[in-house]
């Protein structure tokens, strides 16, 4: 269960990096071996941000454009779009081999930047929210096992049979040679198996019928 909640966070790290990770690698090639041309930029009068580009042929032959001509909107800084107004042009960097990858000059990054750290900054009091209520759980709870371990289907349980007896039903959150760690809803149980077989593995559900001593 904590390996696949681990793997969970990792996941999530990697979806909301992996964009801007891309975008900053695609910034070093075109800083390295792009090719830049000034092209036509045209606004609108009413969106004081974004302007209609007109994109070199190569790239818009690369994106499917008709015979090598197409339009795409761009949102510049403040200062890129008084220049495009003034002038009616931007310029736009690309890879002669793969013009597919080009950027606008003067293009605004500053909101996905900001999603991003967002983005982080959520994850990571998600985390740390979910650290602190499992730090805050039930201490963690110990038996002996008196018979074999059973699959049974998902489920929790913790029942009393007769004085210290238990029968105990989680997931296998550990594993080892001669003991487990069940998670049975919020409480974790501790089963030494003290010889007895287990026949599951890893995030199985089981069901222990042993001793409580702690």
């Amino acid at each position: 269960m904590r390996r696949s909640r681990l793997l969970l966070v990792l996941l999530l790290l990697v979806v909301v990096n992996l964009p801007p990770a891309h975008a900053a690698w695609s910034d070093h090639r075109l800083d390295g071996d792009g090719v830049t041309e000034t092209v036509p930029a045209s606004t609108d009068g009413v969106d004081p941000t974004t302007v209609q580009v007109s994109l070199p042929a190569a790239v818009a032959e690369e994106l499917g454009g008709d015979r090598g001509l197409l339009v795409q909107p761009a949102v510049l800084e403040p200062d890129a779009y008084d220049a495009a107004t003034a002038s009616g042009e931007v310029e736009v960097t690309y890879l002669p081999d793969d013009p597919g990858t080009y950027r606008v000059e003067g293009a605004s990054g500053g909101l996905a930047l900001a999603t991003v750290l967002l983005a982080n900054a959520a994850l990571l009091l998600v985390v740390g929210l979910f650290l602190l209520v499992r730090g805050r759980t039930r201490p963690e709870l110990r038996m002996v096992a008196t018979d074999d371990v059973r699959r049974v289907p998902p489920g929790a349980l913790l029942e009393r049979v007769q004085g210290n007896d238990y029968v105990v039903r989680g997931d296998i959150e550990e594993l080892a040679d001669d003991e487990l760690l069940l998670q049975v809803a919020d409480r974790r149980v501790r089963v030494l198996l003290d010889g007895h077989a287990n026949p599951a593995s890893y995030q199985q559900s089981v069901e222990v019928r042993g001793t409580m001593i702690g």
